[in-house]
């Protein structure tokens, strides 16, 4: 019921917008283009109305009063005689009419004669004018006759009249009625105005504004009493056609305020309004139709009009006062005001547009509309401000929202982790059947777990707009084979048959998010094997042009449960599953659908959805790529071979040797790292262990890039790019600077960006990070093979959110004496040093001379309270210890380094002895592996 109200509504709109836009075009092109009727000169008045008489048609004469109604049939003629003093000069005769034709006669001698019967379109009544008769000296003492013939309400009303000059009596009129016609013109303007702006903010911001329908009630009334003026002749040159348009905008007056007023009160009484709204139409066709076809003019029905304006008037009345009960006026009391001076203004309108007496029609209703529009501003305002409020909490909170859902993801991952590396010793290691069952069921959990913390943390990316599409080249085979490989143990799991149907036409390589492509398939396909007993799931791949766009189509069908029809608007909806009863036993957050499409449609792809309940479904994404290599991949099966072979390759970037590079560095063993993974790339290094260097260096040698530490004694890396910038005379002043930093925490991208870094790489260095920056800065390369990190690192990126704080195992903390583990991973350990076993053992020397030399550094500091240097040493080992791989020892000290930072020196102080214990035990595990 309410969706058709709303449809009906809407209707009414139209048709009123379709009715006001024939109104005014009528105006416009009948002013322009109709004969005109009235000419004038500008200028005062003398009252002429005493001693008239009435002539009835047996002969009688009836003394009568000026202005004021006489009894007189419609069509008839009314004949008033006065004899005209015997010294009058030469003067001129004003008579207003009022809907009447009117003949004004000296003696029988007909003077003037006014009626628009010739001019006119449509109608039976002349236009209300004021009209004039020119009397001359000679006529003192003779018999003024005038005829008055109307078939409107007025035929019988004989209006003010007034003799003098010409110009006296146009100067008296404008004095009279020129303010409520600037008044109107004032209305009009303003009522542009805020229509205008109101189109415009819908057009730039897609948002509609309630205040529009007030200012197209102010062009309505405005464009009225322009219309009805009594100096329209003056300014208007055919008053037919506004006086036709006069009624038409009091017909359609209703419209614009009751769409206004309706959606202030949000909807509540909108069938009431409907029905004003109907009675309105169907008074404008009539009416229109009845004075076009000459059977009644619009002043004969003009009642009609005022009664639905009075009617909307007792109808908004009523639902104020019950507003008023409920409390709701409280959401719109300015406009209320605004209207209760309306309705005055309104009742006192009414009143004198039937008192002919009335000087200042219209100004009443100018006045009750300028008071509702400042009201209505007023609250507009105040409404925008509320808005701009909520809006920045509403911000405030998904920011805080998201931050929560991304810290508490990396915090659970740390644990997480832990457990699933613990339990895989056991599994390894661990002969009983029991427990090994044990150790699965966890291992299972761990993974789903793991899965989840993923989905909430790519949610909470894109909840806040912060996930962003990275674009590379990438090889098709290769991806569909991650893809394939990830799935296939799980179809397998639940003996699920696969299809797959691969156009060979697909090129090889693709410019594309390689990463969230996979992410999209690996969602689709984990979704049709969970909601898939048995039976079988179909992948199939091709690609399609359409307006010289690639597009790559993938889809992926099963034969499982299905979605019911009414499920399906709602399969895409955050934290939604369906139909819990039936799917109880399937684990997920509903989250997976959701991730998808958004991130389907941050690639400016599409996915659809088809499904038969009980039978399956079919899921379809089509995302926009370029094409690099359009070499078609050729059977699937070969390409996958094709993938393994070339896996096997090891190509090594290279870059010109003209190219200088300077890296910064506090700590010897940072800078041995960086100088073995640049060692092959060609490039002229030079190295600097301070910021203090590294201004010297830059004040003798321009370089094309510098990697910059952040956390150095002072200067410190931040303190020295400044330095550096600030130089305007110093060679390096627009050298592109990347800042080196364990920092890999959210946000600090954006806050090394502000304080002019150009990029940032974190540590322990990866060199495929490291190659990245140099390709992006460094264009002039010369490359020779695909990837100069294939030939020193696992294919494995490195997370670096997972350096977020965590909660490190201390005895104060956990509440035992426990022991870290001092495992020493020699695999992580060489990820960071380029896979270079001679590397990573001149590193192991490294950070046994280094870490004896901070031992003594940090009990110092830890003695003269110099937390800042504490923090430093602390962050230095942090780094060094992931780098060499004893990440536990690593979370040891970056737990010192934050509460240092921080000042808590509570911590430090119950914590500090443990530490040393463990960074002494640490020198004691790298010196065994040394040997």
């Amino acid at each position: 019921m309410e969706r058709r109200t709303n449809v009906g509504m809407r209707t009414i709109q139209c048709l009123s917008g379709i009715f006001l836009a024939v109104a005014i075009l009528y105006f416009v092109i009948g002013e322009l283009s109709s004969e005109k009727e009235v000419y004038f000169k500008v200028g005062g008045s003398v009252p002429f109305n005493d001693d008239w008489e009435m002539v009835t048609p047996e002969g009688l004469r009836v003394p009568i009063t000026v202005p004021g109604a006489n009894d007189v049939k419609s069509g008839d003629v009314l004949r008033i005689e006065k004899k005209l003093p015997n010294d009058m000069d030469n003067v001129w005769l004003c008579i207003r009419s009022t809907q009447q034709d009117i003949t004004i006669s000296v003696d029988g001698q007909v003077r003037k004669f006014y009626s628009t019967k010739g001019t006119r379109n449509f109608g039976k009544n002349s236009v209300s004018v004021y009209v004039f008769a020119e009397l001359y000296a000679e006529d003192a003492g003779k018999i003024l006759s005038i005829d008055i013939v109307s078939y409107s309400p007025y035929s019988g009303y004989v209006n003010n009249m007034v003799i003098g000059d010409r110009e006296q009596i146009w100067t008296g009129l404008v004095k009279k009625y020129l303010p409520v016609t600037i008044l109107a013109m004032f209305m009009l303007v303003l009522s542009v105005m805020l229509v205008f702006y109101c189109v415009i903010v819908h057009v730039i911001y897609k948002k509609n504004m309630d205040i529009a329908y007030l200012g197209l009630a102010l062009l309505v009334a405005s464009v009225w009493i322009i219309a009805e003026s009594k100096l329209r002749q003056i300014f208007l040159p055919n008053s037919t056609i506004a006086s036709d348009v006069g009624f038409f905008m009091i017909m359609l007056l209703p419209f614009p305020f009751v769409s206004y007023i309706n959606k202030i009160q949000k909807n509540r009484y909108e069938k009431g309004y409907m029905l004003v709204c109907f009675c309105a139409v169907i008074n404008f066709v009539i009416s229109t139709l009845l004075q076009f076809a000459d059977i009644k003019d619009f002043s004969e029905t003009m009642t009609v009009s005022h009664v639905i304006i009075v009617a909307f008037i007792v109808m908004l009345f009523v639902n104020v006062i019950i507003d008023i009960k409920k409390k709701h006026i409280l959401e719109y009391k300015e406009v209320a005001l605004g209207f209760a001076g309306l309705m005055l203004a309104g009742i006192v309108e009414i009143y004198q547009v039937y008192d002919e007496a009335a000087v200042n029609n219209g100004i009443a209703l100018c006045i009750g509309l300028v008071f509702l529009f400042f009201m209505a501003v007023i609250q507009t305002g105040r409404d925008l401000l509320q808005l701009e409020k909520d809006k920045q909490i509403a911000v405030a909170a998904s920011e805080s929202r998201t931050m929560f859902l991304a810290n508490m993801s990396h915090e659970i991952r740390t644990p997480i982790n832990t457990i699933v590396g613990m339990n895989e010793m056991i599994l390894r290691e661990n002969q009983n059947n029991d427990t090994k069952e044990y150790a699965k069921n966890i291992d299972n959990a761990s993974k789903l777990l793991m899965g989840l913390i993923d989905d909430i943390l790519d949610f909470s990316k894109l909840d806040a707009g912060k996930l962003e599409i990275c674009e590379n080249p990438y090889t098709v085979a290769a991806m569909l084979k991650d893809v394939f490989l990830g799935a296939s143990v799980r179809m397998e799991d639940k003996e699920l048959e696969v299809k797959i149907d691969v156009d060979e036409k697909l090129p090889s390589v693709l410019r594309g998010d390689e990463i969230r492509i996979k992410q999209i398939f690996n969602n689709l396909l984990s979704n049709a094997i969970k909601y898939t007993v048995e039976g079988s799931i179909s992948i199939s791949m091709k690609g399609s042009f359409n307006k010289d766009n690639y597009y790559l189509v993938f889809k992926v069908a099963d034969t499982g449960v299905g979605i019911r029809e009414e499920d399906l608007p709602t399969i895409f909806d955050s934290f939604r599953r369906m139909e819990l009863k039936r799917n109880k036993y399937i684990q997920g957050t509903g989250l997976g659908l959701s991730i998808t499409k958004q991130l389907v449609e941050n690639m400016q792809g599409t996915i659809e959805v088809e499904s038969t309940y009980g039978k399956g479904s079919c899921f379809t994404v089509t995302i926009p790529q370029e094409i690099v290599d359009s070499t078609p991949m050729g059977d699937i099966k070969d390409a996958f071979f094709a993938v393994e072979t070339g896996e096997e390759e090891k190509e090594i970037m290279r870059f010109s040797s003209e190219r200088s590079v300077l890296i910064v560095d506090d700590n010897d063993m940072n800078l041995k790292v960086m100088k073995a993974l640049l060692g092959k790339s060609g490039l002229s290094l030079d190295f600097a262990s301070s910021g203090t260097e590294c201004i010297d260096k830059c004040k003798r040698k321009k370089y094309d890039l510098i990697f910059m530490d952040h956390m150095m004694p002072y200067p410190d890396g931040i303190e020295t790019l400044h330095l550096i910038k600030e130089d305007n005379d110093g060679m390096n002043k627009d050298t592109i600077v990347v800042v080196l930093t364990a920092n890999a925490i959210k946000g600090a991208s954006d806050q090394y960006e502000k304080e002019g870094f150009a990029d940032y790489v974190t540590k322990p260095v990866e060199y495929i990070k490291l190659e990245e920056v140099l390709v992006k800065y460094l264009g002039d390369s010369t490359i020779e093979g695909k990837s100069g990190a294939s030939a020193w690192l696992k294919d494995e990126p490195f997370d670096a959110e997972k350096q977020i704080k965590v909660d490190v195992l201390t005895p104060e903390v956990k509440g035992m004496d426990i022991t870290p583990s001092y495992k020493l991973d020699r695999e992580e350990g060489l990820k960071y040093c380029g896979g270079l076993d001679d590397l990573y053992q001149e590193v192991l020397e490294h950070y046994v001379k280094n870490a004896t030399n901070y031992k003594e550094e940090l009990a110092k500091c830890y003695e003269d309270k110099n937390w800042q240097e504490y923090a430093r040493i602390s962050h230095t080992l942090k780094s060094n210890s992931l780098t060499i791989g004893l990440k536990d020892f690593s979370e040891l000290a970056k737990q010192h380094e934050y509460a240092a930072k921080s000042g808590d020196e509570d911590f430090v102080n119950n914590h500090y002895e443990y530490f040393i214990k463990c960074l002494i035990e640490s020198i004691k595990v790298v010196g065994k592996e040394i040997g």
